[in-house]
């Protein structure tokens, strides 16, 4: 009987004495079963596994008149996407009138939301009941509650009817500058009623 050592020596010596042949390639590509020309993915054999391609895409899309955040401030016409409110500037009276015309027509469904914000919260108040498990008085607590919203959407109508005043009082104030700039602009001859004259 040999020891380990002899028998790794005789191993070895007799890999030394066979010639180094490399095991065959196989001509098309391992499958994996399901259809005879896919390539097998799997872990089992080396070089195989899950192996991605990676790429990165950026896309910027900008609507017409309304850039992305990145744009600099005082930009746009949009309101609510980054821009500055439509006539803010006040250049002239078309943007005087378009800052009042955004600002009424921006209360207004503030008005209408918060309206019915108060009637909702309102009727899920009255449904909560006091610590001793009563409904009594429910009722008058959720409309002390409710109260605050409801003036809220007082103040909305208020902001809607002061930013139609505004308008009105600058034409009123300015009238006369207005017609003033107005016969500043070249204006068309106009063409005579009768022909003989």
């Amino acid at each position: 009987m040999s020891t380990p050592a002899e028998q790794a020596r005789n191993f070895a010596q007799h890999q030394a004495d066979q010639p180094f042949t490399a095991p065959p390639r196989p001509r098309s590509a391992h499958t994996n079963g399901t259809h005879p020309t896919s390539v097998d993915n799997s872990n089992h054999r080396t070089g195989g596994g899950f192996n991605p391609s990676i790429g990165l895409a950026v896309n910027k899309t900008v609507v017409n008149g309304e850039p992305g955040a990145g744009a600099t401030p005082g930009t746009g016409a949009g309101g609510g996407t980054g821009g500055k409110i439509p006539g803010s500037d006040f250049m002239s009276n078309e943007d005087i009138r378009a800052f009042c015309e955004y600002l009424r027509k921006e209360s207004r469904n503030r008005a209408t939301e918060r309206a019915m914000d108060a009637d909702h919260l309102e009727a899920v108040l009255r449904t909560i009941p006091d610590g001793g498990g009563s409904l009594h008085g429910a009722r008058a607590r959720a409309r002390r509650v409710s109260r605050w919203l409801r003036k809220v959407a007082a103040a909305e109508k208020n902001i809607q009817k002061y930013s139609a005043m505004i308008y009105g009082t600058f034409e009123r104030e300015y009238e006369s500058d207005l017609r003033k700039v107005g016969k500043g602009r070249t204006q068309q001859p106009r063409p005579t009623k009768f022909g003989w004259r």
